[in-house]
C-alpha cells in the first residue's frame, strides 16, 4: 500500500507521520506542498506499480493515463469517490480514453446521502470558520449548487443564523431549494448582496466574471468542489492590483476598483 495526497492542502502531517512510523505504510504527502511536489508524490506512489487505485478527484488515474501509460497493463481496476472525479472519468470514458474499470463510490447511496450531505456540509462550514473566524449569523451566504453537498452546507449555514441564497441552473433543484426555505437568485442578483460565496458544483468558473465584477467589498470566496477551477482565479489575477496572504489559508485580492476580495485555501477544497 502507498498513499499520496488528493489535494495539496489536505494532508495532516501528524497523521501521515503516524501511518509511516506506526503502520509502516508508504506515504508521499506534505501539507501545503506546491503543484510540482504534489505531482512528484503522485508519481512516487505510481512507482510502486499499483494493481488497484483508490482516487479522490481522479488525479492519480489521469496521471496513469497521460504520463505513466506503461502501468496501465498492470492495473486491474480502481475507485473514485468524488463528484468532480466522476465527471472527469465519465468524460474520459465517453472519449474512449479510459482504459481500466472504475467503481464510482460517489454513486453509492450512503456516499451521496450521508457523506456528501452531512460530512461535506459540516466540514465545509468548519473549514470556512477555521480560516476566517467569521460570524455566520446575519451573513448572506451564497451557495452555488443544490446537490447533496449544497443541501448539507445550506442546512448548516441556516442553522448558524446565516441568510442562505442558492444559485442553481437545474429548475427542479432550484424549486426544491425554494420550498426548503432558501432564497433562489441569479448570479448577478446574488453578487449585489452576498457576503460569502461558496461553489459546490464540480464545474469551472462558477464564481466567475458575473459575480466578481459586481460583488461587494470584503466578500469571502470558497470552494468545496474538488479542484481549484470553480473560482475564476485568472480573472482575479488580471483585475487586481495586488495579492497578499492575510492569515493562513486566506488571500486578499485588492481589485483595481479598490474592492477587497478574500479567497480561501487558494481556491482549492476548503474542507
Amino acid at each position: 500500500m502507498a498513499l499520496c495526497a488528493s489535494n495539496p492542502l489536505s494532508t495532516q502531517d501528524d497523521v501521515a507521520a503516524s501511518l509511516v512510523e506506526d503502520y509502516k505504510i508508504k506515504v508521499f504527502a506534505i501539507k501545503g506542498e506546491d503543484n510540482k511536489t504534489y505531482y512528484k508524490h503522485i508519481n512516487s506512489v505510481l512507482d510502486t506499480k499499483p494493481r488497484v487505485t483508490m482516487d479522490d478527484g481522479a488525479d492519480l488515474i489521469s496521471t496513469i493515463h497521460s504520463s505513466r501509460k506503461e502501468l496501465l497493463k498492470g492495473v486491474y481496476g480502481g475507485t473514485e469517490e468524488t463528484t468532480t472525479g466522476v465527471i472527469r472519468l465519465k468524460s474520459m470514458e465517453k472519449n474512449g480514453v479510459l482504459f481500466y474499470p472504475i467503481i464510482s463510490v460517489n454513486d453509492a447511496k450512503t456516499k451521496r446521502y450521508f457523506d456528501n450531505r452531512y460530512g461535506t456540509g459540516q466540514s465545509t462550514i468548519d473549514g470556512i470558520l477555521r480560516a476566517t473566524n467569521v460570524l455566520l449569523a446575519g451573513k448572506k451566504f451564497v451557495i452555488a449548487g443544490y446537490g447533496w453537498c449544497g443541501r448539507g452546507v445550506a442546512a448548516r449555514a441556516k442553522g448558524m443564523g446565516a441568510s442562505v441564497i442558492i444559485l442553481e441552473v437545474d429548475p427542479l433543484r432550484a424549486l426544491e431549494a425554494k420550498l426548503d426555505g432558501f432564497d433562489v437568485m441569479s448570479s448577478r442578483e446574488a453578487a449585489k448582496v452576498g457576503d460569502i460565496f461558496l461553489s459546490v458544483t464540480g464545474n469551472k468558473n462558477v464564481i466567475g466574471e458575473t459575480i466578481l465584477t459586481s460583488c461587494r467589498d470584503n466578500v469571502i470566496l470558497a470552494n468545496s468542489g474538488h479542484f481549484d477551477a470553480e473560482i475564476d482565479l485568472n480573472y482575479l489575477k488580471k483585475n487586481s492590483k495586488s495579492k497578499r496572504k492575510v492569515r493562513p489559508f486566506v488571500e486578499e485580492y485588492l481589485m483595481k476598483d479598490g474592492r477587497k476580495i478574500y479567497v480561501l485555501a487558494e481556491g482549492r477544497l476548503v474542507n
